[in-house]
């Protein structure tokens, strides 16, 4: 079965103000019906049409170029770093003395990479000591040291790593 065609505003219009009248006149007549007070004052009024917008013009797509990646470090740089980097987390060196007592020795390999525009270094155990307790200082010495040393501003816009071994060995 189709469907039918809409109907136009005029007769739409039409139908609804014969239900309205069709609807007072069954009210009328319904038993106990009281006329109200305030006249009802009903009427038809054509609709003005609004004026639409004019459509935004569609926003213009930008045209970006890829930018090249950044060439790698210098390497002079990066070991000038390096060298800079141990000497200040030297500063921060210590035997702790639950693994003096424990007589832990070994040598613990920390990774740490760099990330342009990164703020902070990924610090963590490249080769473990052996002993947690040796694996944690190490940890700590160069996340104090990271924390304390800006990059210079040549590796700042670079990705980098390198390892640095740190050896905990007890004197006999």
């Amino acid at each position: 079965m189709g469907r039918a065609a809409p109907l136009g505003f005029g007769a739409s219009l039409a139908l609804h103000a014969l239900a309205l009248l069709t609807l007072t006149a069954l009210l009328k007549e319904a038993p106990g019906y009281q006329r109200p007070s305030m006249p009802i004052i009903a009427r038809l009024v054509e609709l003005q049409p609004t004026p639409r917008a004019a459509p935004k013009p569609a926003p213009k797509k930008r045209v970006t170029m890829p930018v090249p990646p950044a060439p790698p470090p210098d390497s002079a740089t990066v070991a000038q770093f390096r060298q800079a980097f141990i000497s200040h987390a030297g500063r921060y060196l210590d035997y702790p003395m639950e693994a003096i007592g424990a007589g832990a020795e070994g040598e613990v390999v920390v990774s740490l990479s760099f990330a342009a525009g990164r703020a902070a270094a990924d610090i963590r155990v490249a080769r473990s000591s052996g002993h947690e307790v040796l694996d944690a200082q190490a940890l700590d010495m160069f996340r104090r040291a990271a924390a304390a040393m800006a990059l210079p501003p040549a590796l700042r816009a670079h990705d980098f790593d390198f390892e640095v071994p740190v050896v905990y060995a007890l004197k006999r």
